[in-house]
């Protein structure tokens, strides 16, 4: 009997425990989004952007026709749930040019043929949204811009559909799509076609030795020697000695480098492609073994260096010290800033975002700096105090479109003033998806200037 008293008992305290924690939640998400309402209610320029952008507006609200509704961010707003219902009701006010890029709308045949007089077709047949399967091509074939078509990666690739449509494709573009089910199958079957071109730069074909022998003369060489997907070896180097393009080849990340390799092709390579080239095996003396070799401008801005302070100073006389100053892999610190304080471009090292980035760093160097170039540097120690102690120096049309800032209802009111709201909405949306549609509806109300017949205490308590 004991037992079950407490089992009863345990019971009653669970569910006790269950009920507050569900009341807090409840009050928790209320003030959360009674916090939301407020901060909208205060910047409208931003609400209205962010609603537009962001939030999952209902038909009704789209047909109001007292807002005055950007079609172009509405048919980009994928938390919008666009049906053929909406389109329909919405018939008289859509922005019929901006819906048709619209990515997000739910384009279907059905869709398409119900509106097929509103859309722009110039918009519409290059839409990246739209589901181009067999069915779709084959019903808009007059429509569609078949040479946009063979450029894109989406569509449902085989041997079929290029039989399909044989004469309407863009081969060159066909040749160069790394989509299409490249084997040697398909480069026979439509042999006369491909844009040869365009495919020696193509990396998803099957390369091998007997590919490129079965179409020796055909190949552009210069686009061959720079494609990282050839099976690269000194084997397949020697073969074809006469017909590379050094120059590409010299770019090129993926051949098997090496001391031995650089030295055996000494007089073919071109110098200033190597420079810059970060697959080379780079060392302190393959540097200075042909230190009179080096390009020493695309030298300076290779992250590939072994880079030191011994090193900077070593060639400080060759170096490009602009392009070191944009260089993010050299071993940045304040001592090593001021041992070079002369020769340094302030410009580029005011991008640079791999610098010790502190207050002491802006303090210490306050003339030099370039705060336009500041402005966009994700590198800085952005923050509230950090921002308020240099806000008469920014560019606040770069800092609104700064993804990296350290975002939040608080920040963005404690800098108001200065921001572009319609920048900043294009990366922030400020949880505006927690609100319901009827505190959305109201907050256009408020924002609108129109008024509610009669207010209730519901209507206070988000309008106020």
């Amino acid at each position: 009997m004991n037992k079950l008293v407490a089992v009863a008992a345990s019971s009653i305290v669970e569910q006790a425990r269950v009920q507050r924690s569900s009341i807090v939640h409840s009050t928790f998400n209320d003030l959360q989004q009674f916090d939301i309402v407020q901060f909208f209610g205060n910047h409208p320029d931003l609400f209205f952007q962010c609603v537009q952008r962001h939030y999952g507006l209902s038909p009704m609200s789209l047909q109001d026709v007292s807002v005055c509704w950007d079609w172009k961010l509405l048919s980009a707003n994928r938390n919008i749930n666009w049906t053929i219902e909406t389109v329909e009701k919405l018939a008289s006010q859509v922005g019929w040019a901006k819906v048709s890029a619209g990515v997000y709308m739910p384009w279907s045949i059905e869709l398409i043929e119900r509106f097929s007089e509103h859309w722009d077709w110039d918009r519409l047949r290059r839409n990246a949204g739209l589901p181009m399967n067999i069915e779709m091509l084959e019903r808009f074939i007059d429509r569609l811009d078949w040479a946009w078509l063979s450029w894109q990666e989406a569509l449902p690739w085989s041997s079929k559909l290029l039989n399909l449509h044989i004469d309407r494709w863009d081969w060159g573009g066909l040749s160069a799509n790394t989509a299409l089910p490249w084997c040697q199958s398909l480069l026979e079957r439509f042999s006369s076609y491909w844009n040869y071109t365009w495919l020696s730069g193509n990396r998803s074909l099957e390369w091998n030795i007997e590919m490129i022998e079965t179409h020796l003369e055909r190949w552009d060489w210069a686009r061959l020697s720079a494609n990282e997907s050839l099976p690269w070896t000194s084997e397949l180097l020697d073969r074809y000695l006469d017909r590379w393009d050094w120059s590409r080849l010299s770019g090129n990340a993926v051949l098997a480098w090496s001391v031995e390799l650089i030295a055996r092709h000494l007089e073919r390579w071109d110098w200033r492609q190597l420079s810059a080239n970060a697959a080379l095996p780079w060392r302190a003396d393959l540097l200075k073994q042909y230190q009179d070799r080096w390009d020493w401008e695309l030298i300076s801005a290779n992250k590939a260096l072994p880079w030191t302070a011994d090193l900077l100073d070593q060639y400080h006389d060759r170096w490009d010290w602009e392009r070191l100053s944009a260089n993010a892999a050299l071993p940045w610190t304040v001592n090593l800033l001021e041992r070079h304080q002369e020769r340094w471009d302030w410009e580029r090292l005011s991008a640079n975002e791999a610098l010790p980035w502190a207050t002491e760093l802006l303090e210490r160097n306050s003339e030099h700096w370039n705060w336009e170039h500041l402005s966009e540097n994700a590198g800085l120690p952005w923050s509230i105090e950090f921002l308020d102690r240099y806000a008469g120096s920014m560019n606040w049309a770069s800092l609104s479109s700064s993804p990296h800032l350290p975002w939040s209802r608080s920040f963005y009111t404690h800098f108001q003033r200065y921001w572009f709201p319609s920048v900043v909405a294009v990366h922030q949306q400020f949880e505006i998806c927690l609100l319901s549609d009827e505190q959305i509806a109201k907050l256009l109300f408020k924002i609108e200037g129109r008024h509610s017949e009669q207010p209730t205490e519901m209507n206070v308590l988000f309008l106020d």
